[in-house]
């Protein structure tokens, strides 16, 4: 009989709401890309290559020295990126610690780890939080002569 019964059932609906949420992050990762673009020059897009990952990665135009990392030989060093994960945007920006004033709560709040920022959902007042975060380091690089 139960054989019978799992034969008589329908088939599950496909879920609406997994296509709305990736729809959804697609949006949120190209708000944020664009974000970043903003700030190409005098950055430049890198090669952050994560295999069947749309992403986005803005470093410095020249290779620069940064103490004691890389063993003292020039790199172009990472401002920001981008990648669409499964479940969020992460959103990289290097030197958080050095921008406490900069980041805002709200996006303090998105903060895992270091410099990673998880984005599910993206409003006026978090792009905007978003878009001053980077001006500030974008400074911070303008200040050391690394752009």
């Amino acid at each position: 009989m139960a054989k019978h019964a799992k034969a008589n059932r329908k088939p599950a609906k496909p879920s609406s709401k997994s296509t709305t949420a990736t729809a959804s992050l697609q949006e949120v990762y190209s708000d944020v890309a664009a974000l970043l673009r903003r700030h190409v020059p005098p950055f430049q897009v890198g090669n952050l290559v994560v295999r069947g990952k749309e992403s986005l990665q803005l470093e410095t135009p020249k290779p620069i020295i940064v103490p004691d990392a890389y063993g003292g030989k020039p790199v172009n060093w990472q401002f920001a990126a981008a990648i669409l994960q499964k479940g969020y945007v992460g959103f990289y920006l290097m030197g958080v610690s050095g921008l406490k004033k900069a980041i805002s709560p709200t996006l303090r709040k998105t903060l895992k780890g270091k410099s990673c920022f998880h984005l599910k959902t993206l409003d006026d007042q978090l792009k905007k939080d978003i878009a001053t975060a980077l001006d500030a380091s974008a400074e911070i690089y303008k200040d050391r002569g690394w752009v």
